[in-house]
């Protein structure tokens, strides 16, 4: 949930208005659900993309729409530990083939072709570091699924089925070094660790999943440049 301060910041964005409209126009012409993918450069500012809209939406028109996260399709740390490779997959968490791609394909599936089931989806828990199954309600009215997450767009690992089902596709368009400096004060503030750290460890593995995640601009619908 984004506080009434940064939703009234965003309002004056023009690029945010845009998308909105953009969003109202979608709910306009379409009778069925829809499912809209955010995707981008990790720290650029995707969960705040998908719940500001879904906020908005909700209270200017009482509109059925839901934000969710890919995150909560990371496998857990007891999945991981049952890898081939347990310390490969620790140190590259975040990476595509760390993700279970078939669950989360398997529930945009659910939200188009099972309209009358309540939907649940996991939510991820960043400071105890695992998904938290069924954290999510998806009501039978709800009618827009905003998916946000580094590798909504992604054509590998699974990933690629996710494009049967996705409606509209946005890539936020934000430099890199912009980007991580956001992630690393992100990081900071979730773990209680040092500048230095974060930037330790965005360099061992986020900056790599950033170069996987910026390959998938390509298959956006629309750029959305920011900063």
């Amino acid at each position: 949930m984004i506080p009434e301060k940064l939703l009234n910041q965003l309002d004056q964005s023009p690029s945010y208005q845009t998308l909105l409209k953009k969003v109202e126009q979608l709910i306009e012409q379409h009778s069925d659900r829809l499912i809209i993918a955010i995707a981008g450069l990790p720290g650029s500012g995707k969960s705040t993309m998908a719940d500001y809209i879904s906020q908005r939406l909700k209270q200017q028109h009482c509109e059925q729409v839901i934000s969710v996260s890919l995150d909560g399709f990371h496998y857990s740390k007891a999945q991981l530990k049952r890898f081939a490779d347990p310390e490969a997959a620790f140190a590259r968490r975040g990476a595509p083939w760390t993700f279970d791609s078939a669950q989360f394909c398997l529930r945009l599936a659910q939200f188009k072709q099972q309209p009358q089931q309540t939907l649940y989806w996991p939510s991820f828990d960043h400071s105890h570091g695992d998904p938290i199954e069924n954290d999510i309600r998806i009501t039978s009215d709800t009618k827009v699924l905003i998916v946000e997450g580094l590798y909504v767009l992604h054509q590998k690992h699974g990933f690629e089925k996710a494009q049967a089902w996705i409606d509209e596709s946005w890539y936020i368009d934000l430099d890199i070094d912009t980007a991580m400096l956001q992630l690393a004060k992100r990081h900071q503030q979730a773990w209680g660790i040092s500048e230095t750290e974060a930037r330790q460890r965005i360099a061992q593995n986020d900056a790599l999943n950033a170069q996987i995640a910026d390959q998938s601009r390509v298959f956006a619908d629309h750029i959305i440049r920011v900063g």
